[in-house]
């Protein structure tokens, strides 16, 4: 890809080169050869070059104007927004030379416009500084200036120093004609004065010269015939003579200045080449001779000046306002021809169109076809293939039938032995829970007897003993202690005894649950460290015997912690019986429990939560305020253990 950049640079290059070699040529040989040269990739932009040039050395209107048709042609069918500015800058600098500033305004706008568009600041810059020439010739200085700065602001963008120092050239000409004289003689010394940027000749002349004329306007004939002089000596360097606008503006300075010969020997040379002018300088050149003859006091010949001076001005007008109607004329058959060829095209466009979608319909009739065809034959295999796999399936279905009554068969076979295994296995296991509690009654049994009969015994001989001892021979305070000892020897063995009877009550196993509970609650009342109450249905019953046991212990230990350390005063008991639950809730009016963390400390409740997990049951602690009589806050703790598997 590299390489075929490269060589295509290169023949671009060489194109170039050779385009500049056949441009030195006359322009009629170098576009005769450019337009049979169609297969060079610079062909098209060179036409447009040497269409512009051929344009801008002809004096006749209609003749630049066709060259640049040409051009313009070439560059609408490149859709090239840069040449497109380029050939509508050149038209509108043709209208420009001819004097028909307002169409060059319209043309060199459109230029800008397209320069905008493809972003080329050099074609924007171009556009406005032919712009400010247009106003400067309608007389709208103050526009020409506004013009001026923007084309100076896009050259120093572009980096274009030569069309800066044009720019500022016609800004200055712009100041001097609108009385802003001491910044005409700023902008245009800024040219002469510039190193950095070095005028070519001509535009030095120029600059000279409009500088000597704002001088003069300013009355400054010393500088105004000095810097005369020195554009004189550029003009006569590069062109080998001074042209008539000049020699006019020198003959104006010396008859001012008294200088009366120098003054009519610039006037009679200025004479003698104003046929060579525009016909706008001719007009300004008449118009200063008229000034110079009649600060000469030579009134005829003034008068004459004047005459030629109208004379100039009227067919100046005369030829614009023909050019004018030219120009409408040439426009009108151009919109005329552009129409005629826009309905043809038009015409051909619709055929054309038409055609395509006859194509389009016949091409989509084919496709249609060819697809219908193909459809068909898909779906008659397709059809094929079904009616195949539906006999197939068929077979599968009948032998998915046998297979199906075997397997329920066989399930039902299974079935019937896994249940007859299970209820083995449920038998097994309540013998072996029926084991389980039997060896803990006879395990309880045998702690109970052994802490009674031996522990008791001991601690009853010990009592017995101390009782024994005659302690009216001892102080005060050793007799308090001898009868402390006593009641803690008589609280361990109630406590002994309490606990022997109660790791299996005899009762729990020949009354029941219900029965012995209400036993424990009757001890406590006779005991009279609270008041105890047993709430329960009628013909409520625990059956099973782990049940009640469990549930048993468990209500020893919450009464135990309701006396003990909630410094309970009441206590209800209430059993309550559901299809699916065995319910124990314990209510105290207590200090109760502040915390979850106080929930989940002790030993007792530990003891009573391993309790209820071994029968799946759960545990609720929460505070009680105000409930069956109780005044003051508590705690109420709720058991559930299921009686049987509560369905999903």
């Amino acid at each position: 890809m590299r390489w075929t950049i490269i060589v295509l640079m290169l023949i671009v290059g060489a194109g170039e080169s050779h385009a500049q070699t056949r441009e030195g040529e006359t322009p009629a040989t170098a576009i005769r050869y450019w337009e049979n040269e169609p297969s060079s990739v610079v062909r098209d932009t060179t036409l447009i070059r040497l269409y512009s040039r051929a344009a801008d050395r002809n004096t006749d209107l209609d003749s630049s104007l066709l060259w640049l048709q040409k051009g313009f042609k070439i560059a609408f069918r490149l859709r090239s927004s840069t040449w497109l500015a380029f050939v509508h800058n050149h038209i509108g600098l043709v209208y420009l030379r001819k004097g028909v500033s307002f169409q060059a305004i319209e043309y060199l706008f459109k230029g800008l416009q397209y320069a905008e568009r493809a972003k080329d600041l050099g074609g924007q810059a171009v556009s406005w500084n032919y712009i400010g020439d247009c106003y400067a010739n309608l007389k709208k200085y103050d526009k020409a200036v506004v013009a001026e700065n923007r084309a100076i602001a896009l050259c120093e963008a572009s980096h274009d120093s030569a069309g800066q120092l044009q720019s500022l050239n016609d800004l200055g000409v712009a100041y001097r004609e609108s009385n802003r004289l001491a910044a005409s003689i700023r902008v245009l010394k800024k040219i002469l004065d510039n190193t950095a940027m070095t005028p070519p000749p001509a535009l030095r002349a120029t600059a000279l010269t409009n500088l000597a004329a704002t001088y003069l306007k300013q009355d400054d004939f010393a500088n105004a015939e000095k810097y005369a002089l020195l554009a004189v000596e550029q003009e006569t360097d590069t062109k080998g003579r001074a042209d008539a606008e000049l020699l006019s503006v020198l003959s104006l300075i010396a008859s001012r200045s008294g200088q009366n010969v120098k003054s009519l020997d610039y006037a009679a040379r200025a004479a003698f080449y104003i046929p060579y002018e525009w016909p706008g300088r001719r007009e300004k050149v008449a118009y200063n001779l008229f000034l110079s003859y009649k600060a000469l006091q030579m009134p005829d010949t003034a008068l004459y000046w004047h005459e030629q001076f109208v004379s100039l001005r009227n067919r100046n007008g005369a030829e614009a306002q023909a050019k004018r109607i030219e120009v409408l004329r040439y426009e009108y058959d151009a919109q005329q021809r552009d129409q005629r060829m826009q309905a043809m095209a038009d015409d051909m466009a619709g055929q054309a169109y038409l055609r395509n979608w006859l194509l389009l319909g016949i091409l989509s009739f084919l496709v249609l076809a060819l697809a219908l065809w193909r459809s068909n034959n898909l779906l008659r295999r397709r059809r094929e293939e079904l009616d195949t796999t539906n006999l197939q399936l068929t077979e599968v279905g009948h032998l998915l039938q046998q297979t199906n009554a075997t397997l329920e068969e066989r399930v039902a076979e299974r079935t019937e032995a896994l249940r007859k295994a299970n209820g083995v296995l449920i038998q097994k296991n309540n013998e072996i829970q029926e084991a389980l509690f039997k060896g803990q009654s006879i395990e309880r049994k045998r702690v109970a007897a052994e802490l009674h009969d031996n522990l008791g015994s001991l601690l009853s001989g010990v009592k017995w003993r101390l009782e024994s001892v005659d302690f009216d021979d001892l102080s005060e305070a050793k007799q308090e202690k001898y009868r402390s000892v006593v009641r803690l020897i008589t609280d361990a063995y109630e406590q002994v005894r309490h606990i022997a009877h109660n790791l299996l009550p005899s009762s729990l196993q020949e009354k029941g649950f219900i029965p012995t509970l209400q036993k424990l609650v009757d001890e406590l009342n006779r005991s009279g460290k609270g008041t105890f109450e047993l709430i329960c249905a009628p013909g409520v019953a625990v059956d099973d015997k782990k049940t009640a046991f469990e549930l048993y212990s468990c209500a020893l230990e919450l009464i135990n912690n309701a006396l003990r350390h909630a410094n309970a005063r009441q206590v209800v008991i209430e059993i309550v019986q559901t299809e699916y639950f065995d319910v124990l809730m314990i209510t105290d009016d207590g200090v109760g429990i502040c915390s979850d963390q106080d929930k989940n400390q002790g030993l007792g409740l530990e003891n009573i939560r391993h309790r209820v997990d071994s029968l799946r049951g759960n545990l609720s602690i929460r505070p009680f305020k105000g409930k069956r009589g109780l005044a003051r806050r508590g705690t109420s703790i709720t058991i559930r253990i299921p009686r049987q598997k509560v369905p999903a």
